[in-house]
């Protein structure tokens, strides 16, 4: 089934809103950053996500990989994660907790 050229502009125009909304954080719960949330946020099959709009697809793997290059992470789960990571408290090799060796 052929669609027009009106229809596929709507599609690609609720595509690129959805790449918007996924690399602005507004992730859906559950979501993350790959095809399967894009398709499900923009109202398209997957499969067509890589049939049809293919170059949609690609910019929005091109427009998360320069985010994350430049040291932006949009998913605020990650965000998170990594925020922990850093200021997890670092352990000195001598403090008395983790001496096992006993004073003498």
């Amino acid at each position: 089934m052929t669609i027009s050229a009106a229809q596929r502009r709507n599609t690609e125009d609720r595509i690129r809103a959805a790449i918007d909304r996924l690399l602005r954080g507004q992730v859906p719960p559950g979501g993350g950053y790959d095809v399967k949330p894009l398709a499900a946020e923009a109202g398209v099959s997957r499969a067509a996500l890589y049939r049809t709009y293919g170059h949609l697809k690609t910019e929005f793997e091109q427009r998360l990989a320069r985010l994350r290059a430049d040291g932006h992470q949009p998913d605020p789960r990650a965000a998170r994660s990594c925020a922990s990571r850093t200021t997890t408290p670092t352990y000195v090799e001598n403090s008395p907790s983790t001496n096992w060796r006993s004073a003498t």
